[in-house]
């Protein structure tokens, strides 16, 4: 049986995916739940949760995370009747995109999903230095215009919750127009947006100090060279798919994500 995840379910939901290797997703699948009540499903098998995926809908664009099958039950065809459990239920979805792990990958692809770029997750060791400065209510609205060029989805209600937090961050103005900003939730950097090398650069240099962990597209190399200046190094790497037409992506834009989970 699938049916949707509630908030009984997130407990069940978190051990799930830290018995999957996916611990970092906690916080990410509560935010989700937070910002889309209806993105989530379980599938429940002799009583329990065998298996969850999320489906965020960002505009025209879905994006699959919290994609965990419990290691008993899978190659059963679990995880993709959730995926396609999931995509039968989006409306108004044109393409889906993910982020996939090595483990996952093989299954995406034979439901045609296609692979586009890497996203590099790296982190640092040492202490965090606490940053006071904060991003104004007033630059919230440019920051979203921001994140839809660059991204190609409307993310509006999962920056809104990022915002929220009120963490650290900080905008770049150039005569008055917003180009560029960042953010740092908990000890990750992101997201980080720039339309110009020069502005990613300095949101790096001001921000990577309150910082351990960051995911940037591979793309974006001159982003990894810029985190690499502040100790970062590479830890592992997911595969950024696709099932439907192209998303006008600006990776060059995008010096760090959000979450892997969220683009």
């Amino acid at each position: 049986m699938i049916r949707p995840i509630v908030t009984a379910d997130l407990p069940a939901a978190v051990a799930l995916l830290e018995i999957s290797g996916l611990g970092g997703a906690q916080a990410n699948l509560a935010r989700y739940l937070r910002c889309q009540p209806s993105c989530g499903w379980a599938a429940i098998v002799d009583g329990a949760i065998a298996g969850i995926v999320t489906l965020l809908s960002q505009g025209r664009v879905g994006f699959v995370g919290a994609m965990a099958v419990h290691p008993a039950h899978r190659g059963t065809g679990l995880g993709r009747a959730l995926l396609e459990y999931a995509q039968a239920r989006a409306r108004g979805i044109e393409t889906f995109l993910l982020e996939a792990t090595p483990l996952g990958e093989h299954l995406y692809r034979r439901l045609g999903y296609v692979p586009e770029h890497e996203s590099v997750i790296l982190s640092r060791e040492g202490a965090i230095e606490p940053i006071e400065y904060r991003i104004a209510p007033s630059d919230h609205a440019a920051i979203a215009t921001l994140d839809r060029i660059a991204t190609g989805t409307v993310r509006d209600d999962m920056l809104a919750d990022l915002l929220s937090e009120g963490g650290p961050g900080t905008t770049v103005h150039v005569h008055r127009e917003a180009v560029g900003a960042g953010l740092v939730i908990g000890d990750r950097l992101g997201p980080v947006l720039a339309t110009h090398v020069g502005v990613g650069r300095a949101l790096v240099d001001q921000l990577a100090v309150a910082c351990r962990v960051v995911t940037i597209p591979e793309p974006n190399q001159a982003a990894l060279a810029a985190v690499a200046m502040h100790g970062f190094r590479e830890v592992r790497r997911l595969r950024r798919m696709r099932l439907g037409p192209p998303v006008p992506v600006r990776t060059d834009w995008i010096w760090a994500l959000a979450s892997p989970g969220a683009g």
